[in-house]
């Protein structure tokens, strides 16, 4: 009897033993747990997948998985009501984002409690296969298709997985965005980020104020960048840039395409500060409506703003170069507050998920220190400090998104970092922290004040604008390398509920560039994301990127070679 218990036991380990380093599975994000099997699983011609007693949103994903086979590959697979070679079952013991994949020679099997995790288990499926099948590309004919026998019990590290996108500095079309939200879905990242409006552009259309997506929306002498060629020049003083903006049907279809691959999207409205867009289509907005402190300095009014010399941005001219205008919205005029209700009005109507990002990084307190109003509005209200009127402001948001839309708010670490910052106020809104700057103490702070934080650290490898370093000679300064994407590791607190790739587009232009300069490093991101700390290993990771560059090849990404050929320190 031990003989035999023995016997099976040798069996046993010889079909599944622990991935060793010489066994190569392309799997990215690493899965949780994963042991290999012997052998191969072939899917034959008119293959079925299905299971008993599925629910109709795990239908849908199967029927979307089928669809994808038949459209790269030649097998003619079908979805059924019951089991086939692909078999799936309904187990709510597994994780909502969570799966259960076992394959052996005869068949697999994908155990999940949600669609969710019934799409993750099939993005698997397609990523073990042939690279055309992820890539979305047709196959040879008679190609054939095989699956290695392991077994995975698999689940994100974090529910927050994003990628962060501006259309403001530079406009990106619908198309672009969705080849964005692909990449996205290959690499289980679930939230996307999109930076509608900042000081250069305003793309959310509001009928209610309809200059904001005209004259809002164009801006001229705007900066154009070719990392080709290496080079960098301007358009010229009188060259329209726009208007560029989306229709309300846009959004519509992102917000749809993106749903479709289990991402939110989560629109970012940049407020108080960062509003030179609004200002220049509603003068009436800022601080100074006619401009008269610009006109006080002897200001030029077609002017662009000096740097260090606050007085000219008050021209209300809309910015074509980045950093931090001095003018922003006057948060004692009651029609601004009615704007940002207003702005919440329309986020809530096309986007129908939990939260909505309201900006408030770097927002000077120069215009309310020089304002009437916003002084007796301080005094008032017996605010210590300018600076607390945007603690004030941020809960008249606050308030009305969750009364009116049951929504909640998202902002940038200014709103518990900054010098006058009002912590107490602003823990009653109970926002989500995006830890930027100076992101490490930020996200300790959140965690003391028990906030909720999302990290993306600017100089630490998470802002995937940066220029790479020792590579190009244009673009946005920093250290680019994917090595310090990697190994820049998030804090472990237990309200860190994510990470995010947070890309800023002032010195990026074309569709192109935006993907050299965000991949492979976003999908090192991803990996953060998605796999246990412990799990995490650049050298193997490379090895699993390189791998991938047939599948970016075939989808038409644009992507940082040299990231993946050159040692990284």
């Amino acid at each position: 009897m031990k003989k035999n218990l023995l016997l099976a036991l040798v069996v046993m380990l010889c079909c599944f033993t622990t991935l060793s380093a010489s066994e190569f599975i392309n799997l990215t994000p690493r899965p949780a747990m994963m042991t290999q099997g012997s052998g191969e699983l072939t899917l034959k011609k008119g293959f079925k997948v299905g299971g008993k007693n599925l629910p109709a949103d795990m239908k849908a994903e199967v029927k979307k998985f089928v669809e994808s086979i038949n459209a790269t590959t030649s097998l003619g697979a079908s979805a059924k009501n019951k089991g086939g070679l692909i078999n799936i079952v309904v187990d709510p013991s597994v994780p909502e984002e969570g799966y259960k994949l076992s394959i052996t020679k005869s068949g697999a099997t994908i155990k999940a409690s949600t669609a969710t995790g019934l799409f993750y288990a099939f993005q698997t499926v397609k990523k073990l296969l042939p690279a055309n099948v992820m890539a979305g590309v047709k196959g040879a004919p008679n190609a054939s298709y095989r699956l290695p026998a392991v077994e995975i019990t698999d689940q994100p590290r974090y529910a927050y997985r994003g990628f962060m996108l501006d259309v403001s500095r530079h406009f990106f079309d619908v198309n672009e965005v969705k080849k964005m939200l692909d990449i996205m879905a290959m690499y289980k990242l679930n939230r996307f980020h999109w930076h509608l409006t900042d000081d250069q552009g305003w793309r959310l259309p509001m009928e209610k104020y309809p200059k904001l997506t005209v004259e809002g929306a164009t801006n001229q002498n705007i900066l154009r960048t070719d990392f080709d060629q290496q080079r960098q020049w301007r358009e010229g003083r009188g060259v329209a840039y726009g208007p560029f903006a989306y229709t309300i049907d846009d959004i519509k279809e992102i917000v749809a395409y993106a749903k479709d691959r289990h991402i939110e999207v989560m629109p970012e409205i940049d407020m108080p500060g960062h509003m030179v867009a609004a200002i220049h289509a509603y003068p009436e907005f800022s601080t100074d409506p006619e401009s008269l402190i610009a006109k006080a300095a002897g200001v030029d009014m077609d002017s662009e703003p000096v740097a260090g010399k606050p007085d000219t941005h008050f021209t209300h001219n809309i910015w074509n170069i980045g950093g931090v205008s001095r003018d922003v919205l006057d948060v004692s005029n009651p029609k601004v507050i009615q704007f940002a209700k207003d702005v919440i009005d329309v986020l809530a109507e096309v986007f129908p998920y939990e939260y909505i990002h309201i900006g408030g990084d770097e927002c000077p307190t120069y215009a309310w220190e020089k304002s009437e109003s916003c002084t007796a509005m301080k005094d008032k209200l017996g605010l210590e400090s300018h600076r607390a009127l945007q603690a004030w402001f941020n809960k008249q948001i606050a308030d009305y998104a969750r009364e009116k839309h049951g929504k909640k708010i998202m902002g940038w670490n200014e709103l518990i970092t900054d010098k006058g910052a009002d912590m107490e106020l602003t823990k009653t809104m109970d926002p989500v922290i995006m830890c930027w700057v100076g992101a490490e103490q930020a996200a300790k702070l959140s965690q003391e004040n028990g906030l909720k934080h999302i990290y993306t650290p600017h100089n630490g490898g998470y802002y995937i604008n940066r220029c790479y370093r020792g590579i190009d000679k244009v673009g946005a300064v920093g250290d680019g390398s994917l090595s310090l994407t990697y190994n820049t590791n998030p804090p472990d607190n237990d309200l860190c509920i994510g990470v995010q790739g947070t890309f800023w587009s002032e010195q990026v232009d074309r569709d192109r560039d935006l993907e050299y300069q965000a991949l492979p490093r976003l999908i090192a991101i991803a990996e953060h994301a998605w796999t246990p700390a412990s799990l995490m290993n650049y050298d193997d990771f490379m090895k699993r990127a390189k791998a991938d560059t047939e599948i970016l090849d075939l989808a038409g990404y644009n992507y940082g070679r040299h990231q993946l050929t050159t040692p990284q320190k």
